[in-house]
Parts: C-alpha cells; structure tokens; sequence
C-alpha cells in the first residue's frame, strides 16, 4: 500500500538549542541530578544573552489575554482532577472566552467551575455529547486500524467535540461502511484529502544549528532544549535526525557529544545528544540569537489547546522565531508513524529546522518567556506536494519518552 503521509524531515543536518562552549562549567557531566524546583523544571540562572541577539515582540500577546490562559489553565486542572467523566474538553473562542465542555452542564457544575474562575465573566460552560475521555478512548480504536481503513490520520476536534478522521474521497467511498462499524458515525468529522509527511531534519541554544556527518555529507538540525539525563547534561532534538555523532561547528571543530536514542516510533519523534566531558558544554536557556529565555513547560498540555498559538524557533530563523501559528489538532496520529502529535497550521520553517523549539508565551506580569511546548517535526503535504501543516511532539511525551529528570529553565520567571 502506497503510504500517503509523508513526512518534511527539514534536515540539511543541524540542531537549535543554546548551547555554548567555554574552558569551565558548573554543569560539569556524570553528577547526580538536581532536584527541580518545580516538576521536571530545573531553573538557572540566565546570564548574558547572545551576541547580537534579536529583542522580538509578539503580535498574539497582551498581559491580560496571558492571564485569561492562566485562569483557563486553573480551571482545567480542577476540572480534569474533580470532574473527569463529564468533562470534554476546553478552548478560547475567538471573543476571548474560555469555554469549558462538559457532558453535564447542571448548576451546582457551574457553580463549581465559577467558583475556581477568576474571569468568572470571561468563562463559559457549554454541554457536549462526549467525554474526552470518550473521544480519546474511541479515537486511539480507530487509529490501531488507520493503515487498514486507508485513513490519512486519525485527531480530534475539541471544539466540535468529535473524532478528525482524515481520508481521501476515494477511500471515504470505499471504507465509509466498515470505518462506522468501529466509531459511532455522530462523533466522526470527516478530513478529506491526501496527506503526506515530510521531516525538516538539516551552539547549543534552543533552536541553534546542530551538524552530524554521514558518508561524506552532513545532516543539519536544530535543538530544542536543554536538559538531564542519567545524571548528565542532553540536548534534545528530533529523533529522525538520527542517531551518531554531533557537532556545533559555530562554537569548534570537537563533537559536542553522541545521540543513540532518537526515536520517530510511538508517540514522540526525539532523541537526545550525550553532551560530552572532552570539550566543556554549558546548556543555556537563551533562545538561539534572541533576548528571550525558556521560563517553564508545559507538560500537562494546557497552552495548546486547539486554537491556542505556538511559535517555533530553529536554525534558520536567525535569532527570531517563526509564527505564531494556531493548533488545529491537538491529538494526530500518523497511520504507521508517530503518535499523538500537535498539528498547526504553517510556520514557515524549511530544511534544518527539525529538532526546534516549539513555544507559547509567558508572562510573570513583567516580561515574556518561552514555556515549551514541544520538539518540531516537519510539515504534512497534500497530494500536490504542498505543504499544509506542520506539527511537533509534545512535550510531555518527549520528557517522559526520554527519561529526563529535568529541564533547565530561566530562574527569574
């Protein structure tokens, strides 16, 4: 069967991550990890930022709308943590109201939800069908058989409160019938058209340049964040980089240290590189040419709801980021590829920009900062060959998927 996504590996063999080179570091290899401060956060401080490095601003941000998000944040987690059977999702509409779905919307729920809301004007409470926990349940059965049913991918749609199935006409002709006989055809929106996947693979801040040489060539990425593992000091980057030796030739000619764990299978598509003791290697949380620094994570998810905004940032941005770009699906499964991913809509990377930061913005109520979101994969093509969406594992998975105990982050958020 001819395999219709395709993936952009946008590699020309380079990584994105700050990262630099310096006789001492504090971040000396083959120590016991420290203990975040916060889960899987490990807070630095930031120092200079980099040479020449871009102050950029952005278009999607006012303090008030970061802390309508924290509010929508604060009430998702008391919702998913007292509520789960009934709760089906949450999104900002495009008025700015944070709207919570439940499949039972009674007053005392409200009350509940209102109570925990500081917006309380700025929340809504709007009854589904099902429960995310239903979705996701009967999304996962359906993605088990997508190479068999012809699907293109299988998603979600949170606002819509059903399952994205993403197929041709053809295929929508031909397997219509039996795709129903395992999903309740009520839950189901229908994608249609061809998608192929196409990866974006080509010192060590996020979103800086990494090289790996292979028969003669040489592979360009770019690096995502900075971290631990093991007890010693990672960067991560896209797992179809490939695994083997890795360089910054910006900072020298030595590697910077060996990946042996890149992974495109399951739900992640990441690895990371072994930073090495021969050459010193002090992680940064400077985005790569940029003022801005990585302040916290995301690992439950709450900032990439469909319709929320990330922006991107990798080698070839030269110090500023791409985007934003909107979440379109927050849960795609690519048929035989990597699972559960976030796809958006085009950011405008090209060939050396796997591996980068994906982010949404923070705000302590003084300055911005990068919260991670996600390592960037490459871009979805429709069957022209034109590029439709991109999309990035989350960072949950990658975290989890790579065993790190830790990622630095700014200690002034």
């Amino acid at each position: 069967m001819k395999k219709k996504l395709r993936f952009l590996t946008r590699f020309s063999t380079a990584a994105i991550l700050s990262l630099s080179l310096i006789s001492g570091s504090v971040f000396a290899q083959d120590f016991n990890d420290p203990t975040p401060v916060l889960p899987g956060e490990i807070p630095i401080e930031a120092g200079p930022a980099p040479q020449n490095a871009v102050t950029q601003t952005f278009s999607e941000v006012e303090y008030v709308k970061t802390q309508i998000l924290d509010d929508r944040a604060k009430v998702q987690e008391f919702v998913t943590s007292n509520m789960e059977d009934i709760y089906g999702g949450v999104y900002t509409d495009e008025d700015g109201y944070n709207v919570i779905l439940l499949t039972d919307t009674s007053l005392a729920n409200e009350e509940k939800i209102k109570s925990i809301a500081k917006f309380k004007d700025k929340t809504k409470i709007q009854k589904v069908k099902y429960s995310k926990e239903k979705l996701y349940s009967s999304k996962e059965a359906l993605s088990a058989l997508a190479i068999e049913l012809g699907l293109e991918g299988v998603g979600i749609s949170v606002e819509k409160n059903k399952v994205n199935v993403y197929i041709t006409e053809e295929n929508y002709k031909i397997n219509k019938e039996t795709i129903l006989k395992h999903i309740d055809e009520d839950m189901v929106n229908w994608v249609f058209g061809d998608l192929v996947v196409k990866k974006k693979a080509y010192n060590l801040y996020p979103g800086e340049q990494v090289e790996r040489t292979v028969t003669g060539g040489e592979y360009q990425c770019s690096l995502g964040f900075n971290g631990r593992a093991n007890g010693n000091d990672v960067g991560v980057i896209a797992g179809h980089c490939g695994n083997g030796t890795w360089y910054d030739k910006s900072d020298g000619t030595a590697a910077i240290g060996n990946m042996s764990n890149g992974s495109l299978l399951g739900n992640f598509d990441a690895g990371y590189i072994r930073y090495t003791t021969n050459v010193t290697v002090t992680p940064s949380v400077f985005l790569n040419g940029n003022s801005m620094t990585i302040g916290t994570t995301d690992y439950a998810g709450y900032y990439r709801e469909v319709g929320d905004y990330v922006r991107v940032h990798a080698r070839s941005g030269n110090g500023s980021s791409f985007g934003p770009v909107q979440v379109i699906d927050n849960s795609f499964d690519i048929p035989g590829d990597t699972q559960d991913v976030v796809v958006t809509t085009l950011s405008g990377a090209i060939g050396g920009d796997s591996g980068g930061l994906v982010y949404s913005i923070a705000n302590n109520g003084t300055k911005n900062y990068a919260r991670i979101e996600g390592v960037y994969a490459g871009s979805l093509l429709d069957q022209n060959g034109n590029e439709v969406y991109d999309y990035f594992s989350k960072y949950s998975r990658v975290f989890d998927g790579l065993g790190m105990s830790g990622v630095y982050t700014d200690s002034s958020f």
